[in-house]
């Protein structure tokens, strides 16, 4: 899958949309923020040719078809203020992983609930996934409050699998099946989930 056959998708406040160039500046923003990447399993970058790269390096796993990466911005502004991506396809299994990131100064709006229940619709029905599976480390309490409320199970620790900012870092893995995401009672955001075009 490349970058233009990657839907869009948009919920009552958010659009989600294939990654681009221009959206560098925005990059710098959130990668350049030490609080934003205290979990993240990178340093912090440092400037816009730095962010350019990021951008570059996302647009080429989106051609080689390595993921489905959605940069996702206000639909009030189209400022871009976070991604998500779904990576790590085990097309035999039915299984992929999903990973996310969001700008600092959007934190505690509920953006992020709103993106991973847009997502999870999409992967469930329209890739017709069985499994997603997400890393997170276990010190980054709101990600491990995020997953679990939409019904993934903490499945297992991985001791030391990172090692960032000079420090190793536990990684604990959760896991959604299909048939307990269409059996819960799913979060509701501030809108519902609806494909653009």
């Amino acid at each position: 899958m490349n970058a233009k056959q990657i839907p869009e998708l948009e919920t009552e406040r958010l659009l989600l949309r294939p990654i681009r160039m221009s959206d560098s500046d925005a990059f710098l923003a959130i990668f350049s923020d030490a609080r934003t990447m205290e979990y993240w399993s990178r340093e912090p970058i440092d400037n816009l040719e730095e962010a350019e790269t990021l951008v570059q390096q996302e647009l080429e796993w989106v051609s080689a078809g390595s993921c489905i990466n959605w940069g996702v911005a206000l639909q009030e502004s189209a400022q871009l203020i976070g991604k998500v991506v779904l990576f790590n396809f085990s097309e035999q299994n039915h299984r992929a992983e999903v990973g996310y990131i969001l700008d600092r100064r959007y934190w505690g709006k509920g953006y992020m609930s709103e993106t991973l229940a847009c997502v999870l619709a999409y992967a469930f029905s329209e890739l017709e996934l069985h499994r997603i599976e997400a890393d997170t480390d276990p010190e980054n309490l709101a990600s491990l409050a995020l997953l679990e409320r939409f019904g993934f199970a903490r499945e297992g620790l991985f001791r030391d699998r990172w090692l960032v900012h000079g420090k190793w870092h536990d990684s604990v893995m959760y896991g959604l099946l299909e048939k307990d995401y269409v059996s819960q009672v799913r979060p509701t955001g501030p809108g519902p989930v609806q494909p653009v075009g």
